[in-house]
């Protein structure tokens, strides 16, 4: 059983995703239902749950700066939302749980029953910290960490850091700089929309390659890239003219 906290400033979806919990989440136990931060804030340090629910857009103290003014961190966050895209990636880049409003009955049994087979968060002051610092950047800067997880839990790598990834069906090989690489419990194509922006190019289905370390194109059909570990990886046919304009905006021809 997980003790929950529902911090929305709506009554109507409060009390409706307290129903959905209700009725489909029986190892959710709701011990406090809130319509501030300031509120929340007052029942986590009263309860200390092991999750909350909680609404992002709420006036005089959104659910971002509510976050800010906790010292007690430690439980799982949901966040329910109807914000804008840049917010919901900030929040993925901290590797946390969202649901869009109106909150959809089999998502929200996905992100519970998730929640429930990780029982306990980890790292959750640092990734908050991701979180709250990508959104005081501007939209168009690139994430410096994110939070990447795996088998054993969530590792905070540096964006930087990676060189390139390979698919494995619904899985992810990460390969870094200077230190081994992580098998992630997510899709390729989640880490290219994740990292949007952020200077990485998808030259095959089963593979995404930072640009950065791209150090040689070698001609072909597709063609093949070699990256400065040396590592040679095939350029899917349909992708070869948009890799090389994406290398010339990165490393104009002189």
């Amino acid at each position: 059983m997980l003790t929950a906290i529902l911090i929305d400033d709506e009554k109507n979806s409060r009390d409706a995703l307290q129903k959905k919990l209700q009725a489909h989440c029986p190892e959710i136990k709701i011990v406090a239902l809130c319509n501030n931060g300031i509120e929340g804030i007052a029942a986590i340090k009263e309860h200390h749950p092991a999750v909350i629910f909680l609404d992002i857009e709420m006036p005089h103290m959104n659910g971002f700066t509510m976050l800010e003014q906790l010292t007690e961190r430690d439980f799982a966050i949901v966040f329910t939302t109807a914000y804008n895209q840049y917010a919901i990636n900030a929040i993925r880049y901290g590797a946390f749980d969202y649901l869009v409003k109106p909150v959809d009955v089999n998502e929200l049994k996905v992100v519970v029953k998730r929640v429930s087979e990780i029982k306990q968060q980890h790292n959750t002051t640092e990734r908050l910290n991701i979180l709250l610092t990508q959104l005081q950047q501007p939209a168009m800067n690139k994430p410096q960490k994110i939070a990447v997880a795996t088998h054993e839990g969530l590792e905070l790598v540096p964006v930087d850091a990676i060189l390139y990834m390979e698919a494995e069906g619904n899985y992810t090989h990460l390969y870094f700089t200077g230190q081994k690489p992580l098998l992630a419990s997510k899709t390729l194509k989640e880490f290219e929309d994740l990292l949007e922006g952020a200077g990485f190019f998808r030259i095959h289905n089963a593979s995404l390659v930072n640009l950065v370390y791209v150090k040689k194109y070698i001609k072909g059909d597709g063609g093949q890239v070699q990256l400065t570990n040396n590592v040679v990886l095939d350029v899917a046919r349909r992708r070869k003219e948009e890799l090389l304009d994406a290398l010339m905006k990165i490393a104009p021809k002189i």
